[in-house]
């Protein structure tokens, strides 16, 4: 639900990861949640990465992911799919 994502933005300020699972969720609620949590992972110097149809991994600064950059998915418009 779009109401949890204070309580997440919450997590990650403070320095957790976070896996946001959005396979049963509204497409155009997904897409409302991920912006807004991009923006509280932007802010926090974190990284967002789409790992599988609609599940997410978000991590603080200083926390690496492996695997290709999330910047593929942006380009092909299929992040929120």
């Amino acid at each position: 639900r779009y109401e949890d994502v204070t309580a997440i933005a919450d997590h990650l300020n403070e320095r957790k990861t976070v896996v946001l699972n959005l396979e049963n969720a509204d497409r155009d609620v997904s897409r409302r949640i991920v912006d807004f949590l991009s923006g509280a992972t932007y802010a926090n110097h974190g990284n967002i990465r789409k790992v599988s149809r609609g599940t997410f991994l978000i991590v603080p600064d200083g926390v690496d992911m492996m695997g290709e950059l999330m910047l593929e998915d942006f380009e092909e418009g299929s992040l929120y799919l």
